[in-house]
């Protein structure tokens, strides 16, 4: 356990609380008992004084007079000042009288003057407050060993209850804390509630999906990369030892070109590799308005080995960044017409809402089973895909990437052409025209 440690922390502040609670409420208490039996005295005084008075008034002399008996504080003493302040013995009315002499003690008095015919007589009452001070001091004993140990009590009661709350969050510290790169698929326990700490284990658990998630998907792209940039520097290093063993007999202007050749399949590789990380650093886009449009028709006036029908294209704008549409528009242009038998088709247009692009071929399209991995990073399929015509396989990965930046979707269907269609679906900046809606298919 450590010194610090929330659990001796919220047992500290527990205690602590209610240490200063409990004896605030101790003097409160003794006050409150205190003036209470005080008040309770004065007003038997008063009392058992109005009955003596009424005797004196009512012409019988004060050594007659019958004497209230008990009370709180016991039997007090009775005394009258007559006139020109003689004092008027009381019989019975002194303690002394029964034999119970009267100490040092406090006392509680009361006065009444009362006319008689013989002139002013002032009547005396007083009780002692030694009751009072005994059942406070009793009480203040009392208190003085019962706050000390509920306040221990208490403490140990927040130990436990702290130790048993927080149980869950050292399962959960124990547990991930034995969670390296090797054991990322293991797990903190959630414990069976929707408290905060079930939320935070619940939580902790999603996060280490993600991250398991994020570190397969970088092994397998390092994994990927690796192979893919072995392979042209493999062609480039057996090319030149051949032709080395040949010597002067080799052909050094055909090896320099194919050198040259696998050089510019690493420089794109890279270069692609790259334009990716950077795709996918970031989750939002630049935030600026793109006429999509335009964008497609600078893109299509490329010159590029099948013809490109733009005739279906119509505005269509949308917020984000401009170089990297263009990019999506690029690639899907680029693997469009590398798959095409003999013409492409562009379709934009606003359709119901979002911003509606889409790129048919007439090419062998692509299978439905493999149209969900067909985005995936080096995947390139089988059919017309060969490693000379269809480069890494990273230009449908980061389409989706930069699509889905800008919050859109991008999916591949069957072309009405025969070939593939690939759709991109993006958030338009402005109201959907009706008219714009009818070059959507």
């Amino acid at each position: 356990m450590q010194r610090r440690s929330v659990r001796l922390r919220v047992t500290l502040a527990a205690a602590g609380l209610f240490a200063v609670a409990l004896t605030v409420a101790s003097f409160a208490l003794v006050r409150s008992v205190h003036d209470n039996l005080s008040d309770e005295i004065e007003q038997t005084n008063q009392e058992q004084l109005d009955q003596v008075a009424r005797q004196v008034a009512a012409g019988t002399p004060p050594d007659e007079v019958q004497l209230p008996n008990g009370g709180p504080g016991g039997q007090p003493n009775f005394r009258a000042v007559g006139p020109g302040g003689a004092q008027i013995r009381i019989p019975g009315g002194n303690p002394n009288d029964r034999g119970v002499p009267r100490g040092p003690d406090p006392l509680a008095q009361a006065r009444r003057t009362v006319e008689t015919t013989t002139g002013q007589i002032t009547l005396i009452v007083e009780r002692s407050l030694a009751e009072v001070d005994s059942t406070v001091d009793s009480i203040t004993d009392a208190l003085f060993v019962g706050v000390p140990l509920l306040v221990v009590l208490v403490a140990l009661l927040t130990w436990w209850i702290a130790g048993r709350a927080l149980r869950p969050v050292e399962a959960i510290r124990a547990e991930a804390a034995e969670i390296t790169a090797s054991t990322i698929h293991r797990r903190v326990p959630e414990p069976p509630t929707d408290d905060e700490i079930g939320r935070l284990a619940r939580t902790m658990n999603s996060m280490l999906d993600r991250l398991e998630e994020s570190s397969l998907r970088q092994r397998r792209f390092v994994s990927d990369a690796s192979h893919e940039l072995r392979s042209p520097v493999a062609s480039i290093r057996a090319q030149v030892e051949v032709a080395l063993r040949k010597g002067d007999e080799a052909n050094w202007p055909e090896v320099a070109q194919r050198v040259l050749e696998e050089d510019e399949r690493l420089a794109v590789a890279v270069t692609e590799l790259l334009e990716l990380a950077r795709a996918e650093e970031s989750a939002e886009a630049e935030q600026v308005e793109v006429d999509l449009d335009e964008v497609v028709l600078e893109e299509t006036a490329r010159v590029r080995r099948v013809p490109i029908d733009t005739s279906r294209v119509s505005a269509g704008r949308v917020r984000g960044s401009a170089p990297q549409l263009a990019r999506v528009v690029r690639n899907l242009l680029d693997n469009a017409c590398r798959h095409a038998s003999s013409k492409v088709e562009v379709v934009l247009a606003a359709r119901n809402g979002p911003v509606w692009l889409a790129i048919d071929d007439d090419g062998p399209g692509v299978p439905p089973s493999d149209r969900a991995r067909v985005f995936d990073r080096f995947m390139r399929l089988d059919e017309g895909r060969a490693r000379d015509a269809g480069g890494m396989g990273l230009g449908l990965s980061m389409v989706k990437a930069i699509v889905e930046r800008h919050g859109g979707q991008v999916a591949v269907d069957e072309a009405p052409i025969g070939g593939a269609r690939f759709t991109v679906r993006l958030p338009t900046s402005f109201p959907t025209s009706d008219g714009a809606r009818q070059y959507g298919r």
